[in-house]
């Protein structure tokens, strides 16, 4: 018995030995080492994101600039200036749930190379409009973004129908709920 009270006494001691240091580690204040740490490490994560995420334009240097600009300004405006608009009859599509109606106008944005390609009494075109058109409600009309998007089903839409190289953008000139 004599052997089991010694080792109950160390093993309290130890305990308490070891609970005085866990004690005395959780008033000291961080080392100078953990204070240069931080910063490193923020400092390293920050090079490599900008270091090796992808580059949209390659970087040029000015005299490749020069060239850039003086090759392209010829280019650019035939492509600025060559654009047509064809425009479509009015859709008139009752909102679901019935209660509402809705009178959309729509004019298409055509490069003017393609412009006679467009048909704009196209009924497939106009059954890919109706076919998403029929779906909405008014909680979808009713929300803050939803010309933006209205636009983006649209143009995709028109360009699924007609070639993606017949359509440039879908401009919608009239948007009335009764």
């Amino acid at each position: 018995m004599a052997r089991a009270s010694k080792s109950k006494k160390q093993s309290k001691e130890s305990l308490k030995a070891s609970g005085s240091d866990a004690e005395s580690t959780k008033g000291k204040k961080p080392g100078m080492m953990a204070k240069l740490i931080l910063p490193v490490v923020l400092g390293v994560t920050s090079f490599c994101t900008v270091y090796f995420l992808p580059r949209d334009m390659p970087i040029q240097t000015s005299e490749s600039t020069e060239h850039v600009s003086k090759s392209s300004d010829a280019d650019a405006v035939p492509e600025i200036l060559a654009t047509s608009f064809v425009t479509l009859e009015p859709f008139t599509v009752s909102i679901k749930g019935r209660s509402r109606i809705l009178r959309l106008g729509i004019t298409l944005e055509v490069p003017e190379i393609n412009a006679e390609a467009v048909d704009a009494h196209n009924p497939k075109l106009r059954d890919a409009f109706m076919g998403y058109l029929s779906v909405l409600d008014m909680a979808h009309v009713e929300d803050a973004a939803f010309l933006v998007g209205l636009r983006a089903q649209l143009t995709r839409r028109a360009k699924f129908v007609l070639g993606a190289n017949n359509i440039q953008n879908v401009l919608i000139t009239d948007f009335m709920v009764r």
